[in-house]
Order: structure tokens, then sequence, then C-alpha cells
């Protein structure tokens, strides 16, 4: 496959601060010029629930993240959100250092090969991100250097037979027919005996169980997304129910209780993947002691939060085994608060 048709195959969401969005701007049309499908926020994002939805469906659609890494992008809790759910769904991510902020202040883009586009062209920078796209959806074959050579088989040499082993060999033809007649007429003696000693049998053939899978109740997705709803759904789809790790619960609870203590307009405006102290839940998780993989999902709003809703917004639900989950609806403001966070077990 060539590098063009593989360009067009590539979904490519750039992530960046609103700060930087000329710089943005330009690395959006140079990538549409390669044949790339890339979606970009042109729209400076000041909250609204609706934005996260529509944040967190193109990250899923997308193939690759750029994230123009900046000191505008580290102060971003947009730019945060966005790294932390790519990484969370092992996204690809690519980041290109605009400033001279070092990426050694992010784990996630410290982790990663960065492309530095510090007075550097644009159209250079792109190459390399071609480059870098390229590498994962064509692997170098592994070659040894040395050609395979079919082995050299010497031809046998004919033995010659003289005539006396001739003749030895002509007198030996008797004795072997009568000793192969009388082999022939023991076996024949040996089966009909068997034959009339041994009854016959005719067992039934027996087949395995098949296994019976629990079938999915009738409205079973249009049911709030509880845990007790999760684990039915996993069981009709042939998967372990989630154990309800008590880590990962104490981060659930303390995470609700947070996001409940803060007023409706700040609740608007508030990165609601962080809690009070700015930290993300991997470091949370961390923090709790618990080693695997974790992806975090929350939804304040006046509607209630439907199993196919929380199914719309997860990709690989073979992956995870352990859960913490909390809800709650406030009198005050008949809001749901919704969190569940999800793990992958011990590293």
């Amino acid at each position: 496959m060539d590098s063009e048709r593989q360009s067009s195959m590539t979904k490519i969401f750039i992530s960046y601060a609103s700060h930087d969005a000329a710089c943005a701007d330009e690395y959006y049309q140079a990538l549409i010029a390669c044949d790339y499908d890339v979606w970009m926020d042109r729209a400076e994002l000041k909250g609204g629930h609706e934005w996260v939805h529509v944040i967190q469906e193109r990250i899923r659609w997308s193939d690759t993240m750029v994230v123009l890494w900046s000191a505008s992008a580290l102060a971003s809790s947009w730019v945060e959100m966005e790294m932390t759910y790519a990484h969370t769904l092992r996204k690809k991510i690519i980041p290109v250092q605009i400033d001279n902020t070092s990426p050694q202040e992010h784990m996630i883009i410290n982790a990663r090969q960065v492309i530095d586009g510090r007075d550097v062209d644009c159209d250079t920078v792109v190459v390399q991100i071609q480059d870098s796209i390229n590498r994962d959806h064509n692997p170098r074959p592994i070659t040894t250097g040395v050609p395979l050579v079919s082995p050299k088989i010497e031809p046998t040499r004919p033995i010659p037979v003289t005539a006396a082993m001739a003749q030895q060999q002509t007198r030996r033809w008797p004795v072997i027919l009568a000793a192969a007649a009388l082999l022939v007429a023991a076996a024949l003696l040996l089966a009909l005996t068997q034959q009339s000693e041994t009854p016959a049998l005719n067992p039934t053939p027996t087949s395995a169980p098949t296994p019976v899978l629990p079938t999915l109740s009738p409205g079973l997705l249009s049911q709030p997304a509880t845990l007790a709803n999760i684990n039915q759904w996993r069981a009709s789809s042939n998967l372990p129910p989630l154990n309800q790790h008590a880590a990962l619960q104490g981060i659930a609870e303390q995470h609700l209780s947070y996001l409940r203590s803060l007023p409706l307009s700040e609740l608007e405006s508030t990165n609601i993947f962080r809690n009070a102290d700015g930290q993300d839940v991997i470091f949370m998780a961390n923090e709790a002691g618990y080693t695997g993989d974790v992806l975090m999902v929350v939804e304040t709003t006046d509607e209630n939060y439907m199993l196919q809703n929380l199914l719309d917004e997860l990709d690989d639900q073979a992956r995870y085994v352990d859960a913490g989950w909390e809800q709650v609806r406030s009198i005050a403001t008949n809001k749901l608060y919704y969190v569940l966070i999800l793990g992958t077990g011990a590293g």
C-alpha cells in the first residue's frame, strides 16, 4: 500500500490550546493537503457539556492525535483531557513542540518521540508526521541478509548386482511367497475368530453440550448505566463481571463528592475529569496504589445516563476487569452526577 493511499485512510485529531489557534490552522491545512482526514475544533471551548461528548467521540473516531505542545497547551485543561482520553484509548499520539516548553513537563508527552517544530516550516514538520504514521502502517520486513539456498543432495550410487547375487535372490522367491501365504491365512483366521466371539456394538454417538449464553434482557440498554446493569450486559456478551475494586471505588466516591460541591455556575467551566487539586484519574489511581490502566467516565446531566449512552463511549470492553462506580441525583438541582472508573487490573 503506497503512502498516498495510506494517508487517505488515516484520521487525525489535532489537540491544541486556543492561544495556538493560528498555528493549529496552519497544520490543519497542511495535513488536509496530504489527503489525511483531519478534525480540529476551531472555536474556543468554554464549557458546555455537549462539547465533552463531541470531543470524546472524535477522539474515538481518530487513529492519531497530533498535539501542538507549548506553554499554553501545558496550561490547557482541554488539551490535558484530550491527551488523557487518547492515551487511555491507546491512540497514537504525536507531539509537535512549537515553543521552548520542555516535553518533560508532562508524562504523556515525555514518553513519546517529540517532533521539534520550533523555527521549522510547517511542511517540513508534516513530512515527519507522515513518517511517524507510515512507520506504524508499513513495518519493515525483518531480513537476515543471507539468501535461502536449497541444500544439495548427492545422488546415491547404484550397487552393482553380480550373477551369483542374482541367482541367490532367485532361489529365495519360493520361500518368501510361502511365508507370505502363511501370514495371510493366519490373519484371516484370527479375524474370523474375533468376529464370532465379539458381539456387534453400535454405540450411540454423543456430542458435547452447546454452551448457552445469557440473553440480553429486553430494554436493558435503555436502563440506567448502573454497575449491575453493566455486568448484566457483560454476561450477555460472554464477558466476566466487573470487580468493584476498593481503590477505584474510593476515587469514584471522592470525585463525585467534589463535583457536587461545585456551584452550577462553576461546573460548566470546570474540567470535570480532574479533582480539586487538578490531578487526572491516572495520577489518582497511582496514588491509590492501582497499577493498571484506567478510564474515567463522568457525566453531569439533567437527563438519565443510560447503558446505551455508556456503551457508545466505550470501545474495548474486554480490557476492563475492575470498576468503581457512584451516581447521585441532586434534590436541589435535579442534576445527575455520574462517575465510573474502569481498570485493566494489575499492570
